[in-house]
């Protein structure tokens, strides 16, 4: 598996680009050879910088990350010959100086380049972008699938150290009816006696971990809403423990030399390393997630009793009849067919539920728009021990169906989207059992004031809008899965977020005011 960082291209590359001949030269050097009909390069890097690269426009990508403005970084571009090229040659076509850099980016200009030996020549192009820009590669003629395969991972993002790295991937996600593919990216390195065994690595910035993931959020045309979600939970629950504040950051990939598009890299849910970060207890505490049709993974129906399917996510000994055991009252509490009596319902719930956590999250799904996937489904059900006794905590996974557009009825009306599960949430305010109002309005007066008025809303959006502008990478996605290079919008998420803070306002004074 190490062998596929020495056998990278561009870890290989080693001939400088010279400078820019002038356009005489380049006629003659094109006169005194033959154009070559393949590659005469397959791998460049820009000092340390790994470039991605797209062999089907026979393009390279090179970060120089969003801060440049106007002025250029100094460049080192460095070229690999491909196999059995000799005496490899690299000069510069375009002046890309003689541009602004930041337009040159916001815009995905291609520069060219002339390589070329004693005999041959061919032109190759170079885009520069300001995402970070991860690639992928793997052995020869080897398909990326369900199982872990050795690979080479490589993140660099034209400031820091790159990262370069053996790993094993595999594809994940149920999105694998969709070309663009997810991965899960795991790191290895040989121990003193030469085994095998994982490896912690920070990327970019983000906290060292074993296990990171490559989402593709394929379904999302924008690509960036689950990225947008994740980072209000974590402003969100800034204070909190509150589970899942996981860091994320948007990438450019490239696997097997061909352009992927927008992805977003994050650490991987560890169940007993999230629990014991933010206080739990991981020898006793257990992870449920609502949702869910992998396979080998222990599936929960309940859709008779509760509406809801779920999967069994973690136990300290792997017992999952004990986790299961534990999750029942969380079934009984939102249970449809029967339902429990009031009385019951009250006594449980004081029990089970705890209520800044159960309220919070509530808020946090109806502000985000997450009605139609976060409810009873891609909700995690943290049960969490405390004093001898568990209650159940909540968090959010998998928001990529969330932050929709406002939509109106014939009347001029808006359609509230309001979801008014899950149920046993729900009931708590509605029997106004003690304290849950008043910590509804307290956490809702709070996120209003702190993250959800509309210079907060609009410095939210518009930060990774504006990032997503200027880095050029929605050109290059959109052309590629939308069928048609545009810049990215967000102004239908602008809209929806500020009038969705109307909507929440509606409904909880409709349903739930505070009773003096």
């Amino acid at each position: 598996m190490l062998g596929l960082l020495a056998r990278s291209p561009a870890y290989r590359a080693q001939t400088p680009v010279e400078p820019m001949l002038e356009l005489e030269e380049i006629w003659a050097l094109e006169d005194e050879r033959e154009e070559s009909g393949t590659p005469l390069v397959v791998g460049m890097r820009n000092g340390d910088q790994e470039m991605g690269y797209d062999a089907a426009s026979d393009t390279f990508y090179c970060t120089i990350g969003m801060e440049t403005g106007e002025s250029w970084p100094e460049l080192a571009l460095f070229a690999q010959a491909a196999d059995g090229v000799q005496d490899l040659h690299v000069v510069w076509v375009d002046d890309y100086s003689y541009d602004y850099a930041s337009d040159a980016v916001r815009d995905g200009w291609r520069y060219e380049l002339l390589a070329y030996t004693d005999t041959e020549f061919a032109y190759v192009g170079v885009v520069f972008t300001g995402l970070p820009v991860v690639t992928l590669h793997v052995q020869a003629d080897t398909e990326i699938g369900d199982a872990y395969i050795p690979a080479r991972f490589s993140v660099s993002d034209g400031v820091g150290e790159p990262v370069v790295e053996a790993a094993k991937v595999h594809t994940r996600g149920n999105e694998k009816h969709i070309p663009k593919f997810g991965y899960r990216i795991e790191f290895h390195t040989l121990s003193a006696r030469g085994r095998d065994k994982k490896k912690e690595v920070s990327v970019l910035g983000m906290q060292a971990d074993t296990d990171w993931l490559l989402i593709a959020n394929a379904q999302d045309a924008t690509t960036v809403r689950n990225h947008l979600c994740f980072d209000l939970w974590n402003r969100w629950n800034q204070n909190s423990n509150a589970l899942l504040k996981q860091e994320s950051h948007l990438v450019e990939v490239f696997v097997q030399n061909e352009y992927k598009g927008i992805y977003q890299l994050m650490e991987r849910v560890n169940p007993h390393e999230d629990i014991a970060a933010v206080g739990g207890n991981a020898t006793e505490d257990c992870l449920i997630r609502l949702g869910g049709n992998r396979e080998g993974v222990h599936q929960i129906d309940k859709m008779e009793e509760a509406g809801f399917v779920a999967e069994y996510q973690y136990e300290a000994k792997g017992d999952v009849e004990r986790a299961l055991r534990l999750f029942d009252d969380y079934v009984k509490l939102n249970c449809l067919n029967p339902p429990m009596s009031d009385e019951e319902f009250a006594d449980l719930a004081m029990k089970r539920l705890d209520f800044d956590s159960a309220l919070s999250y509530f808020l946090f799904m109806q502000s985000c728009g997450l009605v139609l996937d976060n409810a009873k489904n891609n909700l995690y059900i943290w049960i969490a021990w405390e004093n001898g006794d568990y209650v159940y905590r909540f968090a959010p996974w998998d928001m990529d169906f969330g932050i929709m557009r406002a939509e109106y009825q014939r009347d001029g009306s808006l359609v509230r989207y309001f979801d008014m599960d899950p149920i046993a949430i729900r009931r708590i305010l509605d029997l106004n059992l003690p304290g849950s109002r008043e910590k509804l309005w307290e956490i809702w007066n709070e996120k209003k004031q702190l993250l959800l008025h509309d210079e907060a809303i609009e410095n939210w959006i518009c930060s990774v809008e504006d990032e997503i502008y200027r880095s050029g990478a929605y050109l290059r996605e959109s052309k590629k899965w939308l069928y048609g290079a545009r810049y990215l919008d967000l102004s239908d998420f602008l809209e929806f977020e500020k009038r969705q803070v109307e909507v929440i306002d509606e409904v909880l004074m409709e349903n739930w005011p505070i009773i003096e």
